[in-house]
């Protein structure tokens, strides 16, 4: 007899660390740095009741009011089509990303079972259903999604507690903190919250009803066929919800986790995006021919952040939106080919050469003074490691791995921000706002803070900062931050992870038994 089944699967946020505008060209490529914080898609079987006929679907965002966030679809077969109703949108209203991503995923599990089965269309429509209800014991499926803290704003929830905004009152936060207001009223922190809904979405889901098979562990390459599946119907959904093609990259890092990554040809997708969505007919796979990884083109390059060094983020609030700055970027980049082209060629040697140390520093992790190294680095400025270390003069205090890697001489965070602003000056988008700039700059005086920038398009809402991971270090950030003046800077409990998309045990993730109860 089958018996009821609890499926859950995270996909963590993301961090762009170099890249910015360029990676959404395939020429260039981006530096993805997945985090520590995750979002989490639970599957588990609705109870059986006498009075209902429908195959129900119920998505709930469990840290948000039940009542405006609980979207509840209707599954049937109507002569040659399945149909997906909202039966509650009046109540709700629509949420694009989780329709979207559940009706792009019911189609897909269609077609993967009438071609794995060789059957009609009209009995892989009925063996899906089967499947959605647990063979007739249950009215449907329940997903429940929840979000690590860092992914939303925690402001008003440590205001409410009277602590202030640093890294250890975050950490006096319950795990999953409920919300007050509904999701379009709560301020995000740009972790990529819609990229690892989705992701997480569409993993649970497939794997739930034995569409795909999920690696027991956090994949640590893109050579998986199912994982590859997950991958492009989780961009296509993306794309979708989106209404473009973007880069991919926050989808791809919420599958594959920290790499070096250049984007899939838009084209790739350009016969799904005007697909109907209101039914799903029983006739040839339309999403399969697409979404097999053989019609992909995007690199992935595996990539993880030094030992003893650690990203640390911030969300940041100047009291102003960010407006969309890709558009107007693009813009000016079409209207000034040659000057634009300059800039992102000047800028892609910059992000390459943080990549070409990076790596350096990786493979020397196993030399005897490694750790001592770091270690000093993080009670120096870092221009001082510069000037103490880049000649044969290096200081006798030093440890020799320093003289031999050049380190602080060779990290660019500075020219890739200069070559930023210039790019806001020539486009006027505030890509690193003067108010951004002043916080910036005061956090490269800090002892062992090796850089940092404005992630991803930039502007008001958040930075990053990579430091020598030692006690000492986050202090001084955290105390720089919670006393700056002319913004509200709020840390994140985030650092860089290498994982992607993982199947979770419920008992082993602090705190999400107890917030699926509530």
């Amino acid at each position: 007899m089958a018996t009821s089944k609890t499926t859950t699967v995270s996909s963590p946020g993301k961090v762009l660390l170099a890249g910015g505008y360029l990676v959404l060209d395939r020429e260039y490529s981006g530096l993805v740095v997945a985090t520590s914080s995750r979002f989490y898609s639970t599957v588990t079987s609705l109870p059986k009741s006498t009075d209902q006929d429908k195959v129900i679907l119920s998505v709930r965002a469990g840290q948000f009011p039940k009542e405006s966030s609980t979207w509840t679809y209707a599954v049937s077969i109507q002569n040659d089509r399945l149909m997906i109703d909202q039966i509650n949108e009046n109540a709700v209203g629509k949420n694009k990303f989780i329709s979207i991503a559940l009706f792009q995923t019911l189609s897909l599990a269609w077609e993967k079972i009438a071609t794995e089965s060789s059957s009609q269309g009209l009995d892989s429509g009925h063996e899906l259903l089967r499947r959605i209800t647990n063979d007739g014991k249950s009215d449907g499926l329940e997903i429940v999604v929840l979000a690590d803290n860092d992914f939303y704003s925690q402001r008003e929830q440590l205001s409410a507690m009277s602590l202030p905004t640093q890294i250890r009152s975050l950490s006096s936060l319950q795990p999953f903190t409920p919300l007050p207001r509904p999701i379009p009223q709560t301020n995000k922190t740009g972790l990529g919250s819609s990229a690892a809904l989705v992701t997480s979405l569409v993993a649970s889901l497939l794997s739930h009803l034995n569409i795909v098979t999920l690696p027991s562990s956090s994949p640590q390459s893109n050579s998986n066929h199912d994982l590859q599946l997950v991958h492009s119907l989780a961009q296509f959904a993306h794309c979708l919800a989106q209404g473009k093609v973007g880069s991919g990259f926050d989808v791809s890092s919420a599958v594959f986790g920290t790499h070096i990554y250049t984007r899939f040809s838009p084209s790739v997708l350009s016969p799904l995006m005007d697909r109907p969505l209101d039914s799903i007919t029983f006739s040839s796979p339309t999403l399969l021919p697409v979404l097999e990884s053989s019609q992909w083109d995007q690199r992935t390059t595996a990539f993880r952040l030094p030992k003893g060094l650690r990203l640390i983020l911030a969300d940041v609030d100047a009291g102003t939106d960010t407006p969309s700055f890709v558009g107007k970027v693009l813009t000016w980049r079409k209207e000034n080919p040659e000057v634009a082209k300059k800039l992102w060629d000047d800028l892609d040697r910059a992000n390459r050469q943080i990549e070409r140390l990076l790596t350096e520093l990786v493979a020397r992790e196993g030399e005897h003074d490694y750790e001592e190294t770091v270690g000093w680095m993080g009670e120096r400025h870092i221009e001082d490691v510069t000037l103490s270390c880049a000649n044969i003069h290096c200081s006798q205090s030093a440890p020799r791995t320093v003289t031999r890697s050049n380190f602080a001489n060779q990290i660019p965070f500075q020219i890739i921000r200069d070559f930023q602003r210039k790019m806001s000056e020539l486009s006027g988008v505030p890509i690193e706002p003067p108010e951004q700039t002043r916080l910036l700059d005061a956090c490269s005086e800090l002892e062992g803070v090796i850089g940092g920038g404005v992630p991803g398009a930039g502007g008001y809402d958040a930075l990053f900062l990579l430091i020598v991971d030692t006690p000492s270090v986050v202090s001084r950030v955290d105390n720089l931050w919670s006393g700056w003046k002319e913004m509200s800077v709020c840390p994140l409990l985030a650092k860089q992870s290498d994982d992607g998309l993982r199947l979770e045990e419920l008992i082993a993730v602090k705190g999400l038994k107890e917030a699926l109860g509530r």
